[in-house]
């Protein structure tokens, strides 16, 4: 089998090595225009030999212009195909000085180094001379192909025990030319799917099944014996067979001349009723009218636009009943709610208490956050008060014996002293006062001296034993304060807390407070509301109740409309209908007979119609068997008289020339027989092939939601019956056998005057059967018969099918084929059409634009270059799927 594809120095390829023997499926990935077809197209050059068979991209086949597209060098331009086949060898091709294409065998895998030599700039293609030194240089045998047909012979050979590139069965036949046969005339449509349709399919299977070459040709050797013989035969027979049919004919005639009479009766009769029915059903159809149109006013102008004035009001109160209905619900709850409250003084009572409570809890947290007071200093602070009150005390106590203060009642008086006396007397004890002193002057007496104290003299100021207690007040108080804050301070949130919940509690006893105070008014709402809702109810009832009798009125009046338009539409139709009638017969062209009937138009029409159905049948049959006695006396009267007054002259003489028939009825049998013969059971091998085993094989096929696949044989009906008139002419040798033969010999003498050829594909067509989810089509494959994808697989399992009856099912003889727009299948049918290969030894290859496709084994990227572009696994162009198993 084909292990790897080499392509050496092509216009877009400086190396492109494509490698088969470790995947199943490979895939070309690589952007538009970039030649990732001209990879695959490669194989023509392996597959097809005969370049007229070849197709390209564009349906090119392989002519001079695409060889230089793979071989623009003679000497340097090389196509390598390895093959192994119970060894490893090479098909080298190369393109010579003629523009033709040489073909080596060279006996080994493909070696890059043997192609390649290294420079300094890297690696460079050999010349072929070069190369086939090379070769002998590394014992490497090589021969070249003496000419195309050698090279097919050795591609394509039959049976295990070689060493061909594609074993076939025994039974491929090869073409006279030696560079054709069965398998390279079906794949090339592998490589080009477009060219698959019913033609193609079925050239296909015939070529499969060494059928193409069957065929029978006519000449007209003979044919003038043949001739004579029919004429005299023809001569004898023609007035006595048509005897019987004459008195047919004759009688025919007088039916018909009756048959005519009685129409032109009834069309008479018909004229006579329609005037009447026609006035009568026009007058009645115009009152109905009139009153119809009355209906329709007083309906469209009066009742509906009255209904839907009262439905506008039933929509409106209902809405205002909705809405009276929440308000009613939410006033009752509400009263229902505020009942339930505790008595207002007690609520009263409760907000003081609260609002008392919050208050204090309120102005001690405040206090506490404004100073950002801790537990700790609030503390301090306790202890620092102590301290200073118990100190001032100590200082009042002390204060309260001495003399300076106890001395006056004036302060004043007390710090002017305190300047003038001295720590000594001040200090003294107060019980060394005898008299208080009630007020001071400037003249200050000592003793029995007086000093003159100057204006301005001031006094030493000193704390007074009242300033002392309120001091002591005031820390006294501070320290009562701080006393207050320390456990709120030492659980500030436990109290803010406590603040919220007396914040809440005060909500709600301020909105049971208010809401008492409005339950007075809100119980007079509830009544209005009530007495509202009831109107409401009122006013709703008495409007549906008015819409039911509008409703009724409109109901009848519509049917009355209806029931009119019906009757209208009634007569319309017959008046319609005997218009049809009065056309149609006069169309006839039967001319009137006055006659009288007083029988229904209806009855009239009907037996117009079968008489005149009964004439034209007697007319056919008239018309026909005379057409055919004509034919068959070979005459050409136009008069129906003129032709029986013949006949029956003919018939008078019949027996005298029934005595002219002699000889000529042994020289034409078996020479047209047997051939016809064998290509009609050729054609029955073929049926029975195609019906029992390649559709059993096809209907396995699993393809997208297609349930199975049928080709149908369609038999050339008028071939295969003239084939078989022809297969059964015998020896002739009496009147009577040759009366029967005589219309086999007619057959058989036409394909002789034509000189006709039948060759096998004349003698059917095919026919695609598809049955999809229950339902069954017969499709055709010059069109699209499915989506893109379920259509190209289609094709190609068809044509792979075919090609797996001729070729040895073995592992080492898988078949690479194309699998071209593989992004028009779907994922679902991609996979299964990469399994049918797997299972049948088929290698698929596809091209791909930038992403690849999933469920092939191996891509390889293609990327574009400055110069020519490299394809390699070693230079990092392929991706595997999954690792190669050992």
């Amino acid at each position: 089998m084909l292990k790897r594809l080499i392509i050496l120095n092509s216009d877009i390829y400086s190396k492109a090595d494509i490698e088969l023997d470790n995947c199943n499926s490979l895939q070309i990935v690589g952007p538009n225009n970039i030649g990732k077809s001209t990879l695959i197209y490669a194989l023509n050059f392996l597959f097809i030999i005969d370049g007229r068979e070849m197709t390209f991209s564009g349906n090119r086949t392989g002519d001079k212009t695409t060889f230089n597209h793979y071989f623009p060098s003679i000497n340097s331009s090389f196509i390598i195909f390895e093959i192994f086949k119970n060894r490893y060898y090479s098909i080298l091709v190369k393109k010579n000085a003629e523009g033709n294409l040489d073909y080596y065998k060279i006996d080994s895998e493909y070696k890059e180094e043997l192609y390649f030599m290294e420079t300094a700039n890297g690696q460079k293609i050999r010349k072929f001379d070069s190369l086939l030194s090379e070769f002998a240089t590394n014992g490497i045998e090589h021969s070249k192909f003496s000419n195309r047909r050698d090279v097919f012979n050795f591609v394509y050979q039959k049976g295990k025990r070689n060493n061909g590139v594609v074993w076939l069965n025994q039974s491929v036949n090869q073409d006279g030319r030696g560079i054709s046969n069965n398998f390279s005339k079906i794949y090339k449509y592998l490589i080009n799917s477009k060219l698959i349709n019913n033609d193609s399919l079925k050239e296909s299977l015939i070529i499969a099944d060494n059928k193409e070459n069957e065929s029978i040709s006519f000449s007209k050797k003979n044919q003038k014996d043949i001739q004579t013989l029919l004429k005299h035969n023809r001569d004898i027979k023609v007035i006595k067979s048509i005897q019987r049919s004459f008195s047919d004919f004759k009688e025919l005639v007088n039916q018909y001349k009756g048959k005519s009479a009685i129409l032109s009766e009834l069309i008479f009769a018909f004229n006579q009723q329609y005037s009447s029915l026609y006035s009568e059903l026009g007058t009645s159809v115009s009152k109905m009218k009139t009153e119809r149109a009355e209906n329709r006013t007083h309906l469209n102008e009066t009742l509906n636009p009255k209904e839907k004035e009262l439905n506008q009001l039933i929509g409106k109160i209902s809405n205002q009943i909705e809405q009276k209905q929440k308000d009613l619900d939410s006033k009752e709850k509400l009263v229902l709610e505020i009942k339930a409250f505790e008595d207002l003084q007690f609520l009263e009572q409760s907000f003081q208490n609260l609002d008392k409570d919050r208050k204090n809890i309120e102005s001690q947290i405040t206090l506490i956050e404004n100073q950002n007071l801790s537990s700790k200093e609030i503390e301090s602070n306790i202890q620092n008060s102590e301290s200073k009150i118990s100190r001032i005390k100590k200082q009042v106590d002390s204060y309260s014996h001495q003399l300076i203060h106890q001395i006056s009642e004036n302060q004043e008086n007390k710090e002017l002293l305190n300047r003038i006396l001295s720590t000594d007397i001040t200090s003294l004890p107060s019980e060394n006062i005898s008299v208080k002193i009630k007020q001071t002057e400037n003249l200050m007496k000592l003793f029995d001296g007086a000093i003159e104290l100057p204006n301005d003299f001031k006094g030493k100021p000193i704390e007074s034993i009242e300033e002392l207690k309120k001091q002591i007040k005031q820390l006294e108080k501070e320290k009562g304060i701080n006393e207050k804050l320390l456990p709120i301070a030492k659980d500030l949130e436990k109290h803010r807390k406590n603040l919220a919940d007396i914040n809440l509690k005060i909500k709600t006893l301020t909105e049971k407070i208010q809401k008492l105070k409005q339950l007075p008014t809100l119980e007079k709402e509830l009544e209005a509301i009530k007495v509202e809702f009831e109107n409401l109810i009122k006013q709703k009832e008495q409007s549906t109740k008015d819409v039911k009798l509008i409703e009724e009125k409109i109901r009848k009046l519509n049917e009355n409309i209806e029931q009119a338009s019906k009757e209208i539409f009634k007569k319309e139709k017959r008046i319609e209908e005997i218009q049809t009638w009065k056309v149609e017969l006069e169309q006839l062209g039967i001319k009137p007979i006055e006659y009288q009937s007083t029988d229904s138009l209806d009855n009239i029409y009907k037996n117009l119609k079968r008489n005149f159905e009964e004439r034209r049948e007697i007319k056919l049959k008239k018309d026909s068997l005379f057409e055919r006695l004509k034919l068959k006396t070979e005459t050409s009267f136009a008069s129906e008289t003129d032709f029986i007054k013949h006949v029956d002259s003919e018939l008078v003489t019949l027996e005298d020339k029934q005595k002219a028939i002699d000889g000529l009825l042994k020289n034409i049998s078996t020479q047209f027989a047997n051939p016809c013969r064998t290509i009609y059971s050729r054609f029955e091998e073929f049926n029975s092939f195609i019906t029992n085993q390649f559709n059993s094989k096809i209907k396995k096929i699993q393809i997208s939601d297609i349930d199975t696949l049928k080709i149908e044989i369609v038999e050339n009906e008028k071939l295969i019956k003239d084939l078989n008139k022809i297969i059964q002419i015998r020896d002739l040798t009496s009147e009577l056998i040759f009366d029967d033969q005589s219309e086999n010999l007619n057959t058989l003498n036409k394909y002789l005057d034509n000189q006709t050829t039948i060759t096998f594909n004349d003698l059917f067509d095919i026919k695609l059967h598809l049955h999809k989810k229950g339902q069954h089509k017969v499709v055709d494959l010059k069109n699209q018969i499915e989506s893109d994808g379920t259509d190209k697989m289609i094709r190609l399992v068809l044509i792979m099918s075919i090609i797996n009856q001729i070729v040895v099912k073995d592992d080492e003889n898988k078949i690479v084929l194309f699998v071209d727009e593989i992004g028009t299948i779907d994922e679902a049918n991609r996979i299964e059409i990469l399994n049918f290969c797997k299972e049948h030894n088929f290698i698929p290859i596809s091209a791909a634009p930038l992403h690849p496709y999933d469920g092939f084994d191996k891509y390889y990227l293609v990327r574009r270059n400055k110069g020519k572009i490299v394809v390699s696994e070693k230079n990092g162009n392929v991706i595997f799927r999954k690792p190669i198993e050992a």
